[in-house]
């Protein structure tokens, strides 16, 4: 008797926060604000390929304007496993959603993510090494030890208005 599986390749797809958001009164000294909405602190990659080639989550910013004033491109967008703490070096926790392996990651946090006001040039924000990150993982979570913390830097100079930037985030095979 001969027996035969076919299995086919799945995808591998990235669910990212649909939007951020901070919010602040200027007070003459420069501020590092997170974005404190939980559905905001995670996003959620599914390698269900059965390639085991690892994968990398990038992220990428453009300026953030008021339409007249704009902050600065470098050191603006910041992030990390930390809504306490800009300058934590922690990596948001991975958890397994059902069955998976969990990630092995190899960036430096914080990752600073600099913006431009055209083509903004992405950064490697997690990753996972061939062999690992197979399954649905979670990233963050806003009940998890590392919650993703997202922060943008204002400046002592900052104008007052609502500034605005275009995030991407895209979920790339290959650690």
């Amino acid at each position: 008797m001969t027996a035969t599986a076919a299995l086919t390749a799945g995808t591998l797809t990235l669910a990212a926060p649909a939007s951020l958001s901070w919010a602040t009164t200027l007070n003459g000294n420069n501020q590092s604000l997170v974005d404190t909405t939980a559905a905001d602190q995670q996003y959620t990659v599914n390698d269900a390929t059965g390639s085991g080639t690892g994968w990398h989550v990038t992220t990428s910013a453009t300026t953030f304007t008021n339409g007249t004033f704009t902050l600065p491109n470098a050191g603006t967008f910041v992030t990390n496993g930390s809504t306490s703490s800009i300058s934590s070096t922690n990596a948001p926790t991975a958890t397994c959603s059902g069955t998976c392996t969990l990630p092995t990651n190899s960036i430096t946090y914080p990752v600073a993510i600099t913006t431009a006001a055209a083509s903004p040039t992405p950064v490697t924000i997690y990753n996972a090494a061939a062999a690992s990150g197979l399954g649905e993982v979670v990233i963050g979570g806003s009940t998890a030890a590392n919650p993703v913390g997202w922060w943008v830097n204002i400046p002592a100079s900052a104008s007052a208005g609502s500034y605005t930037s275009t995030i991407t985030m895209a979920i790339i095979s290959g650690p």
